[in-house]
């Protein structure tokens, strides 16, 4: 079951975050009590979760139970990626010493 993540498809697929996530300029209004330790170590545990489900076919439903193809499946895992590694950057630059 292993096709190439980078087919082409007619149009564009516009993929949309099953979590909305906030606009980075408003940090100060997104503040949260939880600390960051317990964030991060939230963070990890759910990409544990991700790899775990990610190798099953359940990889394939999206929370209303429809599914998706495989080459939409690769796009939404290559921009959620992208930006998950983005995020991370900036994470590890505030704690470089």
């Amino acid at each position: 079951m292993t096709a190439p993540c980078h087919e082409s498809a007619g149009a564009p697929a516009v993929v949309v975050p099953l979590v909305p996530f906030p606009d980075a300029g408003c940090a100060a209004a997104c503040v949260r009590a939880e600390s960051f330790i317990t964030e991060l170590t939230a963070a990890v545990s759910h990409l544990e979760q991700v790899l775990e489900v990610g190798q099953t076919p359940a990889r394939f439903l999206l929370p209303n139970g429809a599914t998706v193809t495989e080459a939409q499946l690769c796009l939404w895992v290559e921009q959620h990626t992208a930006r998950a590694h983005s995020l991370l950057a900036q994470i590890t630059a505030a704690y470089t010493d």
